[in-house]
């Protein structure tokens, strides 16, 4: 499982659960924010998307949407960027859509779930904020009580997977943040913890997914400290797509190891190579490679370089060393004897558990409810791919009872009814 390179994500800071008071100590009947029955002014440009969030989110949960970024509520460490009108209004949208109506679909208590337990504000920001280790932070909760998405600029509703996705930049993020304030509220089980208790380690950043993975865990995120290896089990769970979730699991089948190379040596694995006048020169380059057994080049912290590969038998030179039919052989004298798969599901089942117990929310109809809002499905409920084999944008084709608009065309209506008050209001003026 190949590792994204050049910027490592350093998802979500978490203040621990002794910074506020619980969510659920907040009176039901009433607003933290003084301003909740504050009429909006229709002559505004940002009308629209204040009426929105207003309705939508504010009254509805108590919670507060800041798209106007606030010194106070950013870090003045980093240099930032405001998320534009534009692109906050598109998240609002997509939250409210993919995020606050699923919850308040399948959680047990429905009503009052969201308003117990939600965040109270939700701060984007445009950019990242980049990190002296070359990583860059894409969302910071702050005590169960604010959750900052970053990067608002880059969304773009017609990719939902890769590094700039809407999974990565925004979902993954909030799925991850919000099993944080539940776990705040009803503490994960013990048994949980203990799993991977030895393995836990805060320079996560320098670790490659496949051998963390090997270990366990189902992001190198997720093996710096147990809160973080429970949210993001929870969090990939939910956003990963099928093959996606396979694909880390069959990964994890295997005892992977991380080596020093330098990164011309890890290009000679790639080349063939004679002598000419006396000097070795690079000729072809090789036309089968088997990339797990050469491994996936990571540039560390220090800048310096390691390889992450499959740990298999090699002969001095640390090629490859293959059976008769050219399938390598795997070293399993020296696997650590952590079956990384069985500890993912052992897991997984746990949180699957925990949710369903204390929360009535079944975890793979959650999964299943977020997915099909994203992808298209067939009548019989399996996803529908395009020529290439790719689940199909959800929000972007036409939708099957009016072929003549979208579905995020669809979900925006309401926001045009908003720009039409405007309108009117900025002509009566």
């Amino acid at each position: 499982m190949k590792k994204l390179n050049i910027l490592l994500l350093a998802f979500m800071a978490y203040a621990g659960a002794s910074a506020v008071l619980s969510c659920s100590e907040d009176d039901l009947d009433s607003t933290i924010f003084p301003d909740v029955n504050e009429s909006l002014d229709r002559t505004l440009g940002t009308f629209p998307l204040d009426t929105f969030v207003k309705k939508h989110m504010l009254e509805r949960y108590n919670m507060r949407y800041i798209y106007r970024m606030e010194d106070v509520g950013a870090d003045m460490q980093k240099n930032l960027v405001p998320a534009a009108y534009d692109k906050s209004l598109q998240l609002a949208i997509l939250t409210k859509y993919l995020w606050l109506d699923v919850y308040d679909k399948l959680a047990g208590e429905k009503e009052v779930f969201l308003k117990k337990y939600a965040p109270r504000i939700i701060h984007v920001i445009g950019s990242p904020a980049y990190n002296d280790d070359g990583s860059r932070t894409v969302g910071v909760a702050e005590g169960g009580v604010k959750i900052t998405l970053m990067e608002t600029n880059k969304l773009d509703i017609n990719h939902i997977e890769g590094l700039n996705g809407l999974n990565n930049l925004f979902f993954h993020t909030m799925h991850h943040e919000f099993s944080h304030i539940l776990d705040q509220n009803l503490q994960r089980p013990t048994t949980f913890d203990i799993l991977s208790s030895a393995l836990y380690d805060a320079s996560w950043n320098d670790k490659h997914d496949s051998v963390q993975c090997s270990l366990g865990f189902v992001t190198p995120y997720g093996s710096s400290a147990n809160r973080e290896d429970w949210a993001e089990t929870m969090s990939c769970y939910i956003t990963y797509t099928q093959e996606r979730w396979d694909q880390l699991l069959e990964t994890a089948r295997f005892d992977w190891e991380d080596v020093e190379m330098t990164a011309e040596k890890y290009d000679s694995l790639f080349w063939n190579y004679e002598v000419r006048n006396g000097r070795l020169v690079k000729t072809t380059r090789k036309t089968e490679v088997d990339m797990d057994s050469i491994g996936y080049l990571h540039q560390l912290s220090n800048e310096e370089y390691k390889v992450a590969r499959k740990v298999i038998k090699r002969d001095a030179d640390g090629y490859a060393m293959t059976d008769t039919l050219g399938k390598c052989i795997l070293d399993r004298e020296h696997w650590d004897n952590i079956d990384g798969r069985d500890v993912i599901l052992q897991k997984l089942d746990i949180v699957r558990t925990w949710l369903r117990s204390n929360w009535q929310i079944d975890l793979d109809e959650l999964r299943k409810e977020v997915q099909t809002r994203q992808y298209l499905t067939d009548e019989n409920g399996d996803f529908k791919r395009d020529a290439s084999g790719n689940y199909i944008n959800r929000l972007t084709a036409p939708m099957a009872d009016d072929p003549s608009k979208t579905l995020f065309e669809y979900l925006n209506e309401e926001i045009e009814g908003y720009k039409k008050l405007h309108e009117d209001a900025i002509k009566k003026k």
